[in-house]
């Protein structure tokens, strides 16, 4: 692939793309001194500008000057003599900087900090960097550690760190993204779907909304800091504590704070506090939730009730792992006996084959060989086969800016691609899109144009490789066409679900096609896979799961006698 070559301060412009698009789409949310660090900036010569966005691009806030050397300004001491003059940077000072004491420590490697450090111990000196700092800040007074730094070279903070983080918040709608994304793209490595600026919509429609966003990301942050070192029933009682203040919580931040309940609630679940797990479970009904209470509720011998959330996932099922799990509790609290669970049971009565040992763990590509030898074609699908027909079928409804979905220009999905709104907003509009194709044929152009004209560009469901439209196109002409309709249909309505559970492999030939769903002797069916042969029987699909067993020699295995 040939990559783009960027121009020397191709930084300067994304940055200030950055604080342009965030002024025009969340002009009512900035604060004051959100808008105090834009004047600030603003009035910043153009290589100053471009020193302070190197330092915010780079990891950590603290910088030994001189360490510091880019090409493309030619005189960094005085622009970081502007910086400081403007209050961007200020030098490290004990007065104000102890809370950062372990990051500042952090930019010295661990000799540099024996050399400085000479009283420290001999067993201390021996110690790795992070034991090594933890020893220093045991040791010596902050005062002193300052004294000993500056002494060695200039050190300085960068300022404004909260602004220009908050501004690329804003920007993004997440801090997990950052500018390599515009390098990314500008070097031809990302195609992404494109849309006018002024299509795009604000993620956050009010200050709240944004705070309650960054207060979720900041509690998941903090999370996984003291599941290191906290003990279980500590964090049981900080995070309750904080599911009090969480009443109010903009709907922006629920789906993220619900995925924060899930990961605590497993945590103590993990950590024997059965209780707390369970109260913890039941502030959220998200996957895996209910099936989790249940399981507690059996430990904690709680039967009844485990009963009658069993009964309400049947009713009401999220998922299908939801929906077997519960079905195989109530069969067997009902028969008071052990009992096969529904993937065990569908699993046994599957057809079966035998093939060489040598495809043990390959044991697909054995399955692709077996029919290859009868003189059929078999390739591998899985999900990847039914994702993209399902991108290149509904692209322009995933792509439309209009549904209030696009924020960025480096969005690969919708923002509400995996909520339940997803489906609710656009019901109407993916059963028209389906109805509007009168045959198979019709379904084939329209999705052999966007396939030509989209090529190469970023989509959650389509994988480009080269042979994707040869697979796409054969099993659409196969499949019979109201029935791949009502495929496309279900998918949509729960894309977290339903994108995965679909049979291993392809096979056609050509009178007949399947898609099968391999098992070795020691594999178990999901309930998904489950759920999507189920499925596929009742719409007739022509699906299977199929058990390999190994060839003894040349020799068959005798398959009844494993049974």
């Amino acid at each position: 692939m040939i990559q783009n070559e960027l121009p020397p301060k191709y930084y300067l412009e994304y940055f200030n793309y950055v604080l342009d698009f965030v002024q025009e789409k969340y002009r009512h949310i900035l604060n004051e001194n959100e808008w105090r660090f834009l004047r600030k900036y603003y009035c910043l010569s153009e290589d100053a500008q471009c020193l302070f966005i190197r330092f915010t691009n780079r990891r950590g806030l603290f910088f030994r000057i001189n360490k510091l050397s880019y090409a493309e300004l030619t005189d960094i001491p005085a622009l970081l003599n502007e910086l400081l003059e403007r209050e961007f940077i200020e030098n490290l000072k004990a007065s104000k900087h102890e809370t950062f004491s372990k990051e500042i420590l952090g930019i010295l490697n661990a000799k540099e900090l024996v050399s400085q450090f000479t009283d420290l111990s001999k067993e201390q000196k021996k110690l790795k960097k992070d034991e090594l700092v933890e020893a220093i800040l045991q040791t010596f007074p902050f005062e002193f550690i300052v004294e000993k730094l500056n002494a060695l070279e200039p050190i300085i903070k960068v300022c404004f760190e909260f602004e220009t983080t908050f501004m690329k918040f804003l920007f993004f709608g997440n801090r997990y993204l950052d500018m390599t994304e515009f390098v990314v793209r500008d070097m031809g490595l990302i195609q992404y779907e494109s849309h006018d600026d002024d299509k795009l919509v604000a993620r956050f429609n009010t200050r709240k909304d944004a705070e309650d966003k960054w207060l979720i990301t900041d509690q998941n942050e903090l999370f996984n800091q003291l599941k290191e070192t906290a003990p279980p029933l500590e964090i049981y009682d900080w995070f309750m504590n904080f599911a009090e203040t969480t009443h109010e919580l903009s709907e922006v931040a629920k789906p993220s704070y619900e995925r924060l309940i899930i990961k605590v609630a497993t945590f103590l679940e993990r950590s024997k506090l059965l209780d707390e797990a369970l109260q913890v479970y039941r502030l959220t009904e998200q996957v895996p939730s209910r099936e989790r209470q249940v399981r507690t509720l059996q430990k904690l011998n709680h039967i009844d009730e485990a009963f009658s959330m069993c009964q309400q996932m049947i009713e009401y099922p999220k998922n299908a792992d939801e929906k077997f799990y519960a079905i195989d509790f109530l069969n067997k609290l009902n028969t008071k006996k052990k009992t096969k669970k529904s993937t065990t049971s569908w699993l046994h009565q599957a057809e079966s084959i035998t093939i060489s040992r040598e495809f043990r763990h390959q044991v697909e590509m054995g399955v692709v060989d077996y029919y290859q030898q009868e003189g059929k074609l078999a390739v591998f699908s899985e999900n990847h086969l039914w994702r993209a027909i399902f991108g290149l079928v509904f692209w322009d409804i995933v792509f439309d800016p209009s549904l209030v979905a696009f924020h960025h220009p480096f969005q690969r999905r919708p923002s509400d691609l995996y909520l339940p709104d997803f489906y609710e907003k656009r019901k109407d509009i993916i059963l028209n899109h389906l109805d509007s194709f009168s045959d198979v044929q019709d379904l084939l152009v329209y999705m052999g144009e966007r396939y030509e004209s989209k090529n190469g560009i970023a989509n959650p469901f389509v994988v480009w490789i080269d042979e994707i439209w040869l697979l796409v196109r054969k099993a659409v002409e196969l499949i019979e066409f109201e029935a791949l309709k009502n495929i496309l249909h279900e998918m949509s309505k729960n894309l977290v679900e339903n994108l995965r559970g679909f049979p291993d492999l392809f096979i056609w030939d050509n009178d007949s096609y399947c898609f099968v769903e391999v098992k070795s002797p020691t594999d178990n069916l999901s309930n998904q896979q489950l759920s999507w042969l189920q499925y596929f029987e009742n719409i007739g699909v022509h699906a299977k799961v199929l058990r390999v067993y190994w060839k003894e020699s040349n020799t068959d295995v005798d398959i009844e006698a494993i049974k």
